[in-house]
């Protein structure tokens, strides 16, 4: 099974350069591309914004979880 090449949907502006999308090892100007081709870019950018805050709230979800684990523990009766 081939894993399905990640874009790097995030343009790349250092040192003045044109944002970039690269996909694998070929990168193309965002600006060339199509105007379909660029919305779909803008969409994966979103995509992985969305995905990098959803595993920041899952990361303090597990922190509050544990917490409330131990102040649970914390009061139940010693038997």
């Amino acid at each position: 099974m081939t894993a399905t090449p990640t874009p790097s949907a995030a343009p790349s502006q250092e040192d003045g350069q044109q944002p970039m999308l690269t996909i694998g090892d070929r990168s193309y100007p965002v600006r060339d591309l199509s105007e379909e081709a660029q919305k779909l870019v803008l969409a994966v950018r979103d995509c992985d914004e969305q995905i990098m805050q959803s595993k920041r709230r899952l990361n303090y979800l597990e922190i509050a979880r544990r917490t409330l684990i131990q102040e649970l523990t914390a009061r139940l009766p010693n038997s």
